[in-house]
């Protein structure tokens, strides 16, 4: 993990490096859509932000910390690329009145309390025209064997790491963990219909969602 760069205890940004399978279907769902309209929650330094633009879409990027000399210095055009600094959880306020057809929230949802992750995603189905890709670190991760908070009540599950998972995994904010069946309830409940949801080899789980309205 040498090569990989952490910000303010928020994990490894892993986008910068690689392409995950997720990421992959997203670029595949743009190439089939040029033009399409993505908000990428979450982008970090903008890996795969850039990724999306080189594939066709019009990408709007938004973190929490500010990425904004990252962002100008790769050179695309603002009606191609633009980076919002803000907080994801005020979505609507942060980008008012604008629509997306598709969303990505890579790594991302875990930083928040269940009942704040719920209202963002409430937020986003509204916003949302098509699909959204999202992740979260599970429960059958690695990172949850340094979680004390395994077998607290998922609406009080919200915690830090163990002292050797912070310093293992570079997350040293408080995160909420989720079953499979845990996640998909929480995106069912917040006006998501899962079309597909997997736990990967590192015991992440990953979901393709349309807005169940759509």
């Amino acid at each position: 993990m040498a090569d990989y760069q952490t910000f303010d205890g928020h994990g490894v940004d892993v986008a910068v490096h690689r392409a995950d399978n997720l990421d992959k279907q997203t670029l595949a769902y743009i190439a089939a859509h040029p033009g399409c309209t993505v908000l990428d929650l979450g982008s970090g330094a903008g890996g795969q932000s850039r990724r999306m633009v080189e594939a066709g879409a019009v990408v709007t990027a938004v973190d929490q910390f500010d990425f904004a000399a990252q962002f100008a210095g790769y050179g695309y055009q603002a009606e191609q690329l633009r980076f919002v600094q803000g907080d994801i959880t005020a979505i609507e306020t942060l980008l008012s009145g604008e629509s997306f057809d598709l969303a990505i929230c890579q790594r991302t949802i875990h930083y928040l309390s269940y009942h704040t992750a719920q209202a963002l995603l409430t937020q986003l189905a509204t916003l949302v025209q098509a699909k959204l890709y999202i992740s979260v670190t599970g429960l059958s991760s690695l990172v949850a064997d340094t979680y004390p908070a395994v077998d607290t009540p998922l609406a009080a599950r919200f915690e830090q790491l163990s002292e050797l998972g912070r310093e293992m995994f570079s997350i040293h904010e408080p995160v909420c963990l989720y079953s499979e069946a845990q996640f998909k309830q929480l995106l069912a409940d917040a006006g998501w219909t899962v079309e597909l949801s997997k736990v990967t080899a590192f015991g992440n789980i990953q979901a393709i969602c349309k807005p169940t309205t759509s």
